[in-house]
């Protein structure tokens, strides 16, 4: 019965294909034997291979050796691979900050990429045909809902354990026990002569799940329902077709108003550094899809754990609010903002935003000086297509005093020497007086076709730079007087600042007799 049912979810789920490999985690417990071997003698009639993983966590010093020398010894039998792994979980616990229960699993999941990841690299399957199967049943799943109902999740937590979801290098998690319980798995053990090893940890009431599995499930079954565990699987079940209708309008939602602000370098794998949606869209949705959408766009970018029903109105007070400009922090760095008629999530972290340090910012500068022969249609004279042509005595006007000893050098000079040596000597003042860095406070600049100065913080409202990303864009300066701001364009950011400025200070024009050119190599 055991094995039809789980040869039914199997199907039913599409859960293992032919010429797939199953990595299956194999504790020595009732369930991960029980799994081990309904898929051994499965393994045929569906064309598919098995390894097994075990991990050690060193909780139950004797018993979990005694537990890793019976796994070790069952997958002998059984002519099947065997990696064992070794993890002091209290001390990974202790180091990350989490219970030893996370700890437990963090190191599992491990334990079980790093095998996939070996078959990848090694080419022996590829990585869609890799399935990695957790021994997760009926009961398990009761059991998680209770958890989650007591802690207060939202309707698609109710949805409960899924047979299956996608996990890292692009293997699949399978739980092809969810639909037996725990009281016939241990009947097919004791009829198929297992003997699997018995955790007695799981007798006592000392974790969260030991204390729902041990009291309160067996408290309901008695006062309020005797098939509790029957009614809750039910309740998953409705919950996860919901939640599949709503995963549909979220993705459409998704698909017709989000724009994804991709970074790819050269050679490398596209990533996704941020999202952003019209204000207006996210104003008019209703809130169980505006939540889900919020959701969806954290996990697209990288976040998906951690977000609560307090990040959530966070996010619902600036969106729904009067403010022009208002952000909200979320989890692990994670933020969104609203200005300017845009929602944008983002990663508020310096790798992703692009900050860098005005000594990385120095290196990507690059000065030449060029005879003004009338032909300036490939230079730009507004700070775009990666240069800024600006007069060379106008800049030397402001940088040097009348006094400097350059001006003396430049009259003492033999006229045909006077050049390169001076030239790049001019070039290396100029490298060192000119500062390229972001923004500080009293900035100003006179932009191009103006008259009067402007603050930087005005010029940035203008542009619509985007708040939070205001201490990102690059600018030259001398002093406090901006004299080309680097646009999004030639810097390869996403600041807002979409196009670069240069002052009217340093414009060209019909007087200018020799040229500085100034050139903002490629982002780092």
């Amino acid at each position: 019965m055991v094995e039809n049912k789980i040869k039914k979810t199997i199907l039913d789920k599409n859960l293992i294909e032919k010429n797939e490999h199953i990595i299956i985690g194999l504790s020595g417990g009732p369930d991960s034997v029980c799994l081990f071997n309904a898929l051994m003698n499965l393994s045929d009639e569906f064309q598919f291979t098995i390894s097994a993983v075990h991990v050690n966590h060193k909780f139950r010093p004797g018993a979990a050796e005694e537990d890793q020398a019976y796994v070790e010894e069952l997958c002998r039998q059984r002519n099947i691979q065997c990696h064992s792994f070794e993890y002091d979980c209290n001390s990974i616990a202790e180091e990350k900050g989490m219970s030893s229960e996370e700890a437990g699993r963090f190191v599992r999941y491990q334990s079980f990429y790093q095998v996939a990841k070996q078959l990848i690299d090694n080419k022996r399957y590829k990585s869609t045909q890799i399935k990695i199967a957790v021994a997760q049943n009926v009961n398990d799943q009761a059991e998680t809902l209770l958890m989650r109902i007591i802690r207060g999740t939202g309707t698609g937590g109710l949805a409960g354990i899924e047979y299956s979801r996608e996990g890292d290098y692009g293997t699949t998690i399978i739980r092809p026990l969810l639909d037996v319980s725990r009281k016939d798995i241990e009947a097919y053990c004791q009829e198929n002569n297992l003997r699997p090893r018995i955790d007695h940890t799981n007798s006592q009431p000392i974790y969260t799940r030991n204390k729902i599995r041990l009291n309160l499930i067996p408290q309901l079954e008695k006062e309020f329902n005797v098939n509790v565990i029957e009614g809750l699987n039910r309740l998953s079940r409705i919950a996860k077709d919901d939640k599949d209708y709503f995963d549909m309008q979220v993705q459409e939602a998704m698909e017709q108003a989000a724009v994804v602000v991709n970074d790819k370098a050269e050679g490398l794998q596209e990533d996704i550094s941020g999202i952003s949606f019209s204000l207006v869209q996210l104003k008019e949705m209703h809130l169980a899809i505006r939540h889900r959408v919020v959701k969806r766009a954290f996990e697209t970018i990288g976040l998906d754990q951690g977000i609560t029903a307090a990040h959530l109105e966070s996010a619902d007070k600036i969106i729904d609010g009067n403010n022009d400009s208002a952000s909200a922090d979320f989890p692990k760095g994670y933020g969104v903002a609203v200005s300017y008629g845009e929602v944008r999530f983002f990663k508020n972290d310096p790798v992703t935003l692009g900050y860098v340090s005005n000594i990385e910012l120095k290196s990507k500068l690059m000065i030449r000086i060029v005879k003004n022969e009338g032909n300036l249609k490939d230079i730009s004279k507004n700070g775009t297509k990666r240069y800024a042509a600006l007069d060379l005595s106008k800049l030397l006007e402001k940088l040097w005093r009348k006094d400097t000893p350059y001006f003396d050098y430049i009259e003492n000079q033999d006229k045909n020497k006077k050049n390169k040596d001076f030239e790049q000597q001019l070039i290396d003042e100029i490298q060192v007086m000119l500062q390229i860095r972001t923004r500080r406070q009293g900035d100003w600049m006179i932009p191009l076709g103006m008259s009067g100065t402007k603050k930087l913080q005005d010029m940035f409202v203008d542009e619509k730079v985007y708040k939070e990303c205001r201490d990102q864009v690059p600018m030259v300066c001398i002093g406090d007087e901006v004299i080309w701001i680097i646009g999004d364009d030639v810097s390869g950011y996403k600041t807002g600042m979409k196009r670069g400025r240069i002052s009217e200070n340093y414009k060209l024009d019909n007087d200018t007799k020799d040229i500085v050119l100034l050139e903002y190599l490629e982002k780092l």
